[in-house]
């Protein structure tokens, strides 16, 4: 059954915005001047403006003009508008109220007033349908009002995409000058009574220093790195007296720096060397863990105002058997070395990138790996697996969790890409990515809130999103 729309709701005028289209003339003389389908949030809109101003209709005549919207699924006949001349307009009145009088099934409609400025501002609006990617709109001819169209009197007006394509904005990370990295360590290092030279046969010292050794093996065995620096910094437990503790404290951390410097040539400027005589946070540390009977007590003397050697001995006498438990089970642990070697990671092209992406993914930046991800197409699997390997290298950087957020929408993917949105920060673009996800599952209140704070804030992608969502492209 065809469907009409009424010439009397129609003739209202042009409505439509400024936006020069192209013009179709039609073989009845009609005229479409503007011509659009799109589709806005979960509706399917389509719009006309059709001047019916030089057509001819025979005074018993009809002529109907039938819109078709044709999918990648089916062919759909819409509204049709008749426009009738004169007897067959004046027939239609006399009759259709008539008893036994049938109507057609589009039959309210109005007589064609030939010389006379006539509009059809059209517009309708159908439901979207899911996966739903493009649609056409067509508009044929029925030029006698008997129900058969002219051949090859279909004009094609328009044709628009329907599945949503939001605009994202991948972040770009600024360039790093040299990649900066460090690896860090703890030794805890056996020495002789009161010597602070290091025997590395004594006790557990081999283990210890073979831990040192594939440390800084690690960086000192690849080419692309380069060691920048090495901080080391000692630590004695808080028995004894201060003064020998500092002393031990600091000739056996200058003991470990000289270790190093002579196992692997390093100049004396790359290192920074400090210490701790006594070390109370790490004693801290340990009690507050602990299920020591005296947790309290001796928690409030280590916070106390005394000076380090009163502590201690307050600490001996008021507490013997814990003392005696922290002699046994947290003083060795307390005796330590802290290491840092900082490095620097020299820079790669793509196709380098690519190859070490697979294999050493942390020796890349972000924007060496966002330069990967611009060699493969949006959305594949190999631009998602470089986001994906970015944010496991880097999981609490805003921009990677943003830039993966957005690797997973360009697939559709809005739920998982709701996961590292949390982590993405509070810019523009992340905003927008936030407003594209709630526009993907439906939530299109939510979705225009997002957006507008990111087009507030001077997203390009966001207005053009917003434009999008709210049917106004190519008006």
């Amino acid at each position: 059954m065809k469907r009409i729309i009424s010439i009397y709701g129609l003739l209202l005028g042009g409505m439509f915005a400024s936006t020069v289209y192209a013009q179709h003339t039609l073989q009845s003389g009609a005229v479409v001047t503007e011509s659009r389908i799109y589709r806005m949030r979960d509706s399917i809109r389509i719009e006309m403006l059709i001047d019916l101003t030089a057509m001819k209709v025979e005074s018993n005549r009809a002529v109907v003009l039938i819109p078709r919207m044709e999918t990648d699924r089916k062919t759909m006949e819409l509204p049709a508008v008749e426009v009738m001349g004169r007897r067959q307009y004046l027939y239609y009145k006399r009759n259709s109220n008539r008893k036994g009088y049938t109507a057609l099934p589009y039959c309210y409609l109005r007589q064609k007033k030939n010389g006379a400025p006539q509009t059809v501002d059209y517009r309708i609006a159908l439901p979207y349908e899911p996966d739903t990617e493009r649609a056409r709109l067509t508009l044929a001819e029925d030029l006698c009002g008997c129900g058969e169209t002219s051949p090859g009197g279909v004009a094609s007006l328009d044709e628009a995409a329907l599945s949503y394509t939001p605009a994202l904005a991948y972040a770009v990370p600024q360039v790093e000058m040299e990649k900066h990295r460090a690896l860090s360590g703890e030794a805890y290092l056996d020495f002789v009574v009161d010597r602070t030279d290091i025997d590395p046969e004594y006790r557990r010292n081999p283990a210890e220093l073979a831990r040192i050794h594939a440390t800084i093996d690690t960086i000192c065995n690849d080419k692309d790195y380069h060691v920048a620096g090495l901080t080391v910094k000692g630590y004695a437990s808080p028995e004894g007296r201060y003064s020998r503790n500092a002393y031990l404290a600091e000739r056996r951390t200058l003991a470990l720096k000289e270790y190093l410097a002579g196992r692997y040539d390093f100049v004396d400027s790359l290192f920074t060397v400090s210490s701790e005589p006594e070390n109370w946070e790490g004693l801290r540390r340990y009690v507050a863990a602990s299920g020591l009977a005296d947790k309290e007590g001796i928690l409030n003397l280590i916070d106390s105002d005394l000076e380090p050697d009163r502590k201690e001995q307050v600490l001996r006498t008021r507490y013997p058997q814990a003392y005696r438990t922290l002699l046994d089970d947290c003083y060795p642990g307390l005796r330590r070395t802290d290491y840092r070697i900082d490095y620097v990671i020299r820079g790669f092209c793509v196709d380098e990138a690519k190859q070490i992406l697979r294999t050493d993914p942390w020796k890349l930046s972000l924007k060496e790996m966002l330069a990967v991800a611009q060699t493969y197409r949006p959305g594949s699997p190999e631009f998602v697996e470089v986001f994906a390997t970015a944010v496991r290298v880097y999981p609490d950087n805003a921009l990677a969790n943003l830039n993966m957020a957005n690797a997973l929408l360009e697939k559709g993917d809005a739920g998982s890409a709701r996961l590292y949105l949390e982590k993405a920060g509070d810019t523009p673009e992340a905003e927008n990515a936030r407003g594209v996800a709630a526009l993907l599952t439906g939530r299109y209140d939510e979705a225009e809130q997002y957006l507008r704070r990111a087009a507030d804030g001077g997203s390009d992608e966001a207005r053009q999103n917003l434009r999008m969502m709210l049917g106004e492209l190519n008006r």
